[in-house]
């Protein structure tokens, strides 16, 4: 297939340094090592086996796949209870259970009986024996739905109505709309938040009277509250922290003392800790009681994930080559949610046969260092730096890089983040070789409100680089700026149908083409582009050498994903990009055109992709088709 077939398979095994007995477990239902044994089978003592049909009046037949989706005796069906003590205690729980339901869907009048072999259920003794001989009892559940009621009197008792009216209205509990069991319950824990919305954190329902009057089918509900207290936030306290500082849990969980209570508070507070890497979770909760100074205590309970974890991933492609990773990373460095991560890789091109030359190899050894709160808890200190060698098709580069700076994070969403880089290379192109020393000040926004980062269904991710740039050897000065915009939007309630569109563009001013490094000039092309060719191959090229890179890009990409079952998904999508000799899109490359199927499986740690392209507008040398697998959606 050669040139033709492009796979990427990446493997990564990460192994906590923890004290284990032994090491078992598995991957995707796979048992890695040894084997799993149930030796606690539930074994059932005189099953009775039993057939069972739901019995309603024509005119409400449109309630059945409701009530067979509730019903306890539909669903427990392949499991045999024991003994008829069994059957009997099942039907009975489905007899409520099938009320509930009827109440959820505003029939308040409703009747619900249960027979077997034809006897209604409580003129049944538990001393009896049913399905004797292997026979199945057949069970019938007659249901009479009954009228449909509507809400008649609403009031609320012991406080003033003004906080909890609109929660209820909201909830849909209003005089003369339908009736429903959930919607009483809904507007229950509306009036609930409301009060401690008001800055009462023990808000409660002392007491509910719901009247069903059958001669008016409407249903009266009167909510008796308890407000409780009104209280502001106290001091917060840490429980089961050992390596970690509770006073940085403290810091980095931003308690706002003395602010009016507010669930909101709780929440903020609750996503503040779990960015934090070193803690496997953290709970919070409120006090029992608010002191005599009017403030609700907090309690913070967290557990901590073990610090260390070794790491090794790989990859196999036939036009980027071979390699492998290994990282040591540790997730507590001095007790303050320091990271610290040291890693090294090495590849190098499948199609070389010098093997023992060096320089046809790509690799680097670095490290990366996160100190969070140096200067509040939302900003933290960033370090970096590596050595390395790149052989890739459009140059090679020997350096070392230099990074350091804070990162801000200005809202759950946004992040800003500026350092200051020294990068030296030694780089051979399609111009020649030459050396290269440049300093630069990189400043990033990025905003992210994907609901998640590996497969999200909605929100947006947006990224804005603007880089200026000095080279010491030549005294020339050049901008780099970079845009990258991702959209999701699901079609359905469920999340099962989602459109998502990526859009990327840059430009570099200042300086031509061939004084820019070759590291530094844009690129397209790739599983990480546009699919279907070659490993940044799009985009001006020199005869008899290849690509070059250009001065500006611009990318898009659309999928239409498709979730088929809990387990499977296919996308349709299609990529498009283009690279330019100059600064503002100009030259005369086209747009290069690709569109595709994939395939994904959905795993707790996101979805295993299989994605197959075929280039609409190849040009000479441009692969039929490509082949890419990864973790996680493309984009």
């Amino acid at each position: 297939m050669g040139n033709v077939l492009k796979t990427l398979v990446l493997i990564t095994v990460c192994f906590c340094l923890t004290t284990r007995p032994s090491l078992a477990g598995g991957i995707f239902g796979f048992d890695l090592w040894g084997s799993r044994e149930d030796s606690n089978a539930d074994v059932i003592v005189d099953p009775v086996h039993y057939k069972v049909r739901i019995e309603l009046p024509d005119s409400d037949s449109s309630f059945l796949s409701d009530l067979e989706a509730a019903s306890l005796l539909i669903g427990k069906q392949e499991t045999a209870p024991s003994g008829t003590v069994g059957l009997i205690q099942r039907a009975r729980d489905d007899w409520a259970n099938l009320v509930g339901k009827l109440y959820e869907l505003g029939r308040f009048g409703a009747t619900v009986e249960i027979f077997l072999d034809g006897r209604p259920l409580d003129n049944i003794s538990v001393t009896e024996t049913l399905g004797t001989g292997g026979r199945q009892v057949e069970v019938v559940i007659a249901i009479d739905p009954g009228p449909s009621f509507t809400f008649g009197r609403v009031a609320l008792e012991g406080s003033p109505e003004s906080v909890g009216r609109d929660a209820m209205a909201g909830a849909g509990l209003v005089e003369g709309e339908p009736a429903s069991a959930t919607i009483i319950y809904k507007a229950a824990d509306a009036v609930v938040l409301a009060w401690r919305r008001e800055g009462h954190p023990f808000a409660r329902i002392a007491n509910q009277k719901i009247i069903a009057d059958h001669a008016s089918r409407t249903v009266d509900v009167t909510f008796d509250v308890a407000p409780g207290s009104y209280a502001t936030i106290g001091d917060a306290t840490v429980s089961g922290a050992s390596a970690l500082d509770p006073d940085f849990i403290l810091q980095q969980a931003e308690v706002p003392v003395g602010a009016p209570y507010h669930p909101d508070i709780i929440a903020r507070i609750s996503k503040n800790l779990k960015r934090i890497d070193a803690l496997g979770s953290a709970i919070v909760k409120t006090g029992d009681h608010v002191d005599a100074a009017g403030r609700v205590p907090l309690l913070i309970e967290v557990s901590e994930r073990p610090p260390r974890t070794i790491g090794a991933g790989g990859f196999l492609s036939t036009t980027e080559g071979v390699g492998g990773e290994v990282f040591w990373l540790h997730r507590n460095l001095l007790g303050g949610g320091e990271k610290l991560r040291i890693e090294t890789t090495l590849s190098r091109e499948i199609t070389s046969n010098s093997y023992d030359d060096i320089d046809t190899y790509s690799g680097r050894i670095g490290f990366q260092y996160e100190v969070p709160g140096v200067y509040g808890p939302r900003v933290d200190w960033l370090a970096r730096g590596m050595a390395l060698q790149e052989h890739v098709h459009p140059y090679e580069r020997k350096g070392f890089v230099f990074e350091t700076g804070y990162a801000y994070r200005m809202t759950d969403e946004l992040t800003l983040t500026g350092t200051v880089q020294y990068d030296w290379a030694h780089i051979v192109d399609a111009y020649g070789s030459g050396d290269f020393s440049l300093v630069s000040t990189l400043l990033l926004a990025v905003y992210d409100s994907r609901d998640n980062a590996l497969d999200a269904t909605s929100g947006m991710y947006a990224r804005l680089v603007a880089e200026p740039q000095y080279a010491t050897n030549s005294g020339s000065v050049f901008f780099t700026s970079d845009a990258e915009v991702r959209l999701y939007q699901a079609l359905d309630d469920e999340g099962r149908f989602v459109l998502a569109a990526r859009g990327k563009a840059g430009t570099i001013a200042g300086a031509d083409l061939n004084e820019i490094p070759a590291h530094r000039r844009f690129y397209a092309g790739g599983g990480g582009s546009v699919r279907g060719y070659d490993y940044l191959d799009i985009g001006p090229s020199v005869p008899g050498y290849g690509p070059t890179g250009g001065l500006s890009r611009v990318e898009g990409s659309l999928e239409a994903r498709l979730r088929v079952s809990d387990t499977i998904g296919i996308v349709g999508f299609a990529d498009a990009g283009y690279v330019a000799e100059t600064s503002l899109l100009g030259g005369d490359d086209v747009f290069q055109v690709a569109a595709g199927l994939g395939l994904r499986y959905y795993t707790a740690v996101g979805p295993l992709r299989l994605d197959v392209a075929v280039p609409i507008n190849p040009r000479k040398g441009d692969p039929d088709f490509a082949v890419y697998f990864g973790i996680g959606q493309s984009f």
